[in-house]
């Protein structure tokens, strides 16, 4: 699976992640914590595939394998991926190129292209992650839950994300409103802290769009 993960081409990389998703659910419960953090690593990784099919089905893997492990083990994948999303956001791109004594482009261009590829892969793996850490509790409010919320709410703007990552944001705060707001609500606020709760209800309650003129004011 680990190779297949690897693969050149797009389908193949596909099927792994669908196998991971099946294979972990089968057998959850013969997995040691190497064998769970192994086929975890591995779903991650492909979470920031450019397929949007392969990201997908990646993400439904982990959704599921994130609902398997031991609260402890998931609240310390969350701190590192909320690290990971908060240093990952998009940055303005600097205004004209240089170039060598030659008139042809700075090495530099090349170097900040290849940081930029990797913060996109960053950004789009940990946010996805924590989306399908949201989606792993659909009717629970683990106190790593928050914390998620607060950090892939920083990638609702159109100045820190790419639309395929707001999406994603969108998707799994409507899908977190329609799980938890409708019922029992007062008692999943409790799980937030003053500072989180405003943040968090903003993006949930508005869909994104509206949060982002709040934040504005």
């Amino acid at each position: 699976a680990e190779n297949a993960s690897k693969h050149e081409t797009w389908q193949v990389r596909h099927a792994a992640a669908n196998f991971l998703r099946c294979f972990q659910g089968s057998h959850k419960f013969l997995f040691t914590s190497d064998h769970a953090n192994q086929i975890t690593s591995i779903a991650a990784h492909l979470l920031s595939d450019e397929r949007r099919e392969v990201s997908a089905a990646a993400m439904a893997a982990v959704t599921g394998i994130i609902a398997a492990l031991p609260s402890d083990e998931v609240a310390r994948l969350v701190q590192k991926y909320a690290t990971q999303a908060g240093k990952s956001t998009m940055r303005r791109k600097k205004k004209g190129n240089k170039t060598d004594s030659n008139g042809g482009m700075d090495l530099t261009d090349e170097e900040e292209i290849k940081k930029e590829q990797k913060r996109a892969k960053t950004q789009q793996s940990s946010v996805f992650f924590l989306c399908a850490t949201v989606l792993s509790q659909p009717y629970d409010t683990p106190p790593y839950i928050p914390k998620a919320l607060a950090a892939i709410s920083k990638h609702s703007f159109e100045r820190n994300a790419p639309l395929g990552v707001r999406d994603i944001v969108k998707k799994c705060c409507a899908e977190y409103k329609r799980t938890h707001m409708s019922d029992n609500w007062e008692l999943h606020r409790k799980m937030f802290t003053q500072g989180i709760n405003e943040l968090t209800c903003l993006t949930i309650g508005n869909f994104i769009e509206k949060c982002c003129a709040e934040y504005k004011r």
